[in-house]
């Protein structure tokens, strides 16, 4: 399973939380249409690899075009990235990228790759960044979503790639793969999540002991950050010694990822604590 990469502290934080914090969130969204809105990536976009391209709308399918995914344990965990990762065949060696499609939309969102055009064969990986408050309209549970997943690829001759009598744009897809996406907005203590989660990522860790001493260093009585109630708040809540990070296999990673990352320049520069 893809692991998230770890960025700026407190929107790390988030990663392994889902939404359950002490307040539950009582939105009764779309998860599908939430996930689907992240801007959390490169150039506000919900990709960290390629070049992120404007989405494709109902667009052609090359049938010359296949894929088949590699990965079938997928877990979206807010704040952080999960893997879209596609093998594929092309016998006109067009593909450029690769793209998903969330239930309900039209709408083909991708990335262009570099060094994939002119492989007749080979693998599209790159990563979705969920935003880190994803959950914050939807039900505190684990979802389940199915995503289509395409290789994305270059109409080279310009025409109608599909047969249907019209002209087809600049970039095409193959036909698409279905891949589910679970979401995770609360911990293991919700059965959503002990029901739709992969075997095993339900785990439960002690606190590191770099969290405390980042609590000591930041957040404990007259120090830098001690006096912002919801922020000494959100850490008791996520990485106190019964925080809720603490409660899954990546929330475990990442909890002590964040806490190392603001630790990490603690003795040159002892007053950032980058919350």
């Amino acid at each position: 399973m893809h692991r998230p990469a770890f960025g700026v502290v407190l929107a790390l934080a988030l990663a392994g939380v889902g939404c359950a914090l002490l307040t539950p969130y009582p939105g009764g969204g779309d998860p599908a249409k939430a996930i689907s809105s992240s801007t959390a990536g490169k150039g506000d976009s919900p990709f960290d690899t390629g070049d992120p391209q404007e989405p494709l709308f109902d667009p052609a399918i090359d049938q010359s075009v296949h894929v088949v995914t590699n990965v079938n344990d997928v877990v979206a965990i807010p704040g952080s990235s999960f893997v879209i990762d596609l093998a594929f065949v092309a016998e006109h060696a067009n593909v450029v990228g690769g793209g998903i499609q969330f239930p309900g939309s039209s709408e083909v969102q991708w990335t262009f790759i570099d060094g994939l055009e002119g492989m007749a064969s080979g693998d599209i990986r790159f990563g979705y960044v969920v935003d880190k408050n994803v959950c914050n309209d939807i039900p505190n549970l684990c979802h389940e979503i199915t995503t289509t997943q395409f290789a994305v690829a270059r109409n080279a001759g310009g025409g109608d790639i599909d047969g249907d009598g019209t002209k087809d744009g600049e970039f095409v897809v193959s036909p698409g793969e279905e891949v589910t996406v679970v979401l995770q907005c609360a911990t293991c203590d919700s059965p959503s999540c002990r029901d739709l989660l992969p075997d095993g990522e339900c785990f439960f860790c002690a606190q590191p002991d770099v969290c405390k001493e980042y609590f000591d260093r930041c957040l404990a009585e007259g120090k830098p950050n001690s006096t912002d109630e919801s922020e000494v708040q959100l850490f008791d809540t996520l990485f106190g010694i019964d925080g809720i990070l603490w409660s899954t296999r990546d929330g475990c990673v990442v909890g002590e990822g964040a806490c190392t990352e603001a630790q990490k320049n603690a003795e040159t520069m002892p007053d950032e604590c980058g919350l």
